[in-house]
């Protein structure tokens, strides 16, 4: 029994020194594996990161725009408010100035547009666009502020006195807008109350710069040729220097063809316009001279024009330009010659358009070399009774003296004096607005042939004269 007992005894012992290290491995590895999940988690997990590095970036990106965002927001409101925009335009031009509305917009190009921007409560320009490129919107987030392009005034209608008062503004318009703008535009101005140069107008405010915004340019384009006129702002802020130039381009006073080239520079004024010189040009020469118009119980309008040389048949033909047919542009014109004159403007009328529609210009005319086609005076007055019609032919002058009477619906040559050799032909000849001929010549053989002086009638056309008994 003893023996059974110890037996027993020293087996369970056996299997209790067993089972105590099988415990402690169980818990060491526990452990090791807890070590081994926090250091897990401490390590650097490079596909974690690659999988969440797009979508931090993205909202990184978004978290960025909607910084732009706000700050844009904050400026507008702030210094591109309307009431903000009133105040700064108003202390720089000197004027009350009140702008209805103000929008940033950045669709389809980013632009601030001012609405109803009233000037002094003597106009209303209904949109004022001013541009901005993406340059300009990096200058403002590097901190330079805000920077624009172009200013675009839109669609417009203005009274010449309203045109007057705003071109005094534009010397103050240098630091009423930001250094960077670097033109101000019209596009479509109307002037309702002048009837010289109808239509629309591209009206172009350029920056010069140190020097701010100087001028303004006017122009009007047609289908072949062009009209410009520059304004600047006078010492005298009653009156405005302006300058014109056209390029084929019709007049509204003067000749009725289109001039090749005319410039002018003068001053203006609400009851004064005067052209200190003026000049019209093209393949006939050139006619120089100046004109004023004043407003004094009417309009009353004076002036000289001269020229040293003008090519008669060339300006002839610049008047009535050849139909297309080659044969008619070789035909010689009614006079052919070198003019000279140095004559007086003047006319008068209750306004401005009407005095210029009366005005006439009369001066001496003297011709060199000068030929008349279309006729052969000599042996029309030596065969007086050959023919009723007596065209065809040409009669060369050794001097021709006249003066030219021009009014705006017809040009008369009155007390007309040419002579050749004992051939003397007096009389008056008319030109009509349609180039038309009217007119009567009396020629004379003087005592180297005992016949009657006889009297030749002028009809036709300054490029078809007809002439007959």
């Amino acid at each position: 029994m003893a023996y059974s007992g110890n037996e027993s005894n020293a087996t369970h012992f056996a299997i209790t020194t067993v089972n105590v290290p099988d415990r402690l491995d169980l818990r060491d590895m526990d452990d090791r594996k807890h070590m081994e999940d926090d250091n897990r988690e401490r390590s650097f997990d490079a596909a974690a990161f690659r999988t969440w590095l797009p979508r931090l970036l993205l909202i990184g990106l978004i978290s960025g725009l909607a910084f732009v965002l706000f700050e844009l927001i904050d400026t507008w409101h702030t210094a591109l408010s309307a009431p903000q925009l009133s105040q700064r335009l108003s202390n720089t031009l000197g004027v009350p100035v009140r702008v209805e509305s103000s929008q940033l917009i950045f669709f389809p190009k980013p632009q601030l547009v001012m609405r109803k921007v009233n000037v002094n409560e003597m106009a209303v320009l209904d949109t004022i666009s001013v541009n901005v490129s993406t340059k300009h919107i990096a200058q403002y987030f590097q901190g330079h502020g805000w920077n624009w392009g172009e200013a675009v005034v839109g669609a417009s209608s203005l009274t010449l006195a309203q045109c007057q008062q705003m071109a005094n503004l534009i010397p103050h318009l240098d630091a009423a807008l930001p250094s960077s703008l670097a033109s101000l535009r019209i596009e479509h101005l109307e002037i309702p109350d002048q009837n010289l140069f109808p239509g629309a107008w591209d009206v172009s405010i350029a920056r010069v710069i140190g020097k701010g915004f100087l001028t303004a340019a006017f122009i009007q384009h047609s289908k072949t040729g062009s009209l410009q006129i520059q304004f600047t702002p006078s010492v005298n802020p009653a009156l405005i220097d302006f300058e014109l130039e056209a390029r084929n381009w019709v007049l509204p006073f003067g000749p009725t063809f289109a001039i090749e080239e005319a410039v002018a520079s003068g001053q203006l004024s609400l009851d004064h316009v005067e052209l200190h010189q003026f000049s019209l040009g093209g393949p006939f020469g050139a006619v120089r001279g100046q004109i004023s118009a004043s407003l004094d119980k009417g309009w009353t309008i004076d002036g000289a024009a001269q020229t040293e040389g003008i090519d008669l048949d060339a300006l002839i033909r610049q008047m009535t330009p050849p139909a297309g047919d080659a044969s008619k542009q070789d035909t010689p014109s009614v006079m052919q010659g070198t003019a000279s004159f140095d004559g007086k403007f003047s006319g008068h009328g209750n306004s401005l358009e009407e005095a210029i529609g009366a005005t006439v210009f009369q001066a001496p005319v003297h011709v060199r070399s000068p030929v008349l086609n279309g006729i052969n005076l000599g042996f029309a007055a030596t065969h007086p009774g050959a023919n009723e019609s007596v065209t065809g032919g040409s009669t060369r002058f050794s001097t021709l003296e006249a003066q030219i009477d021009a009014h705006a619906d017809q040009v008369t040559f009155r007390d007309i004096r040419a002579h050749a050799g004992a051939l003397a032909a007096f009389g008056q000849v008319s030109v009509a607005p349609s180039h038309a001929l009217s007119g009567l010549l009396h020629v004379d053989l003087g005592a180297t042939r005992v016949l009657a002086p006889i009297r030749v009638g002028v009809h036709g056309t300054i490029i078809r004269p007809e002439f007959g008994h």
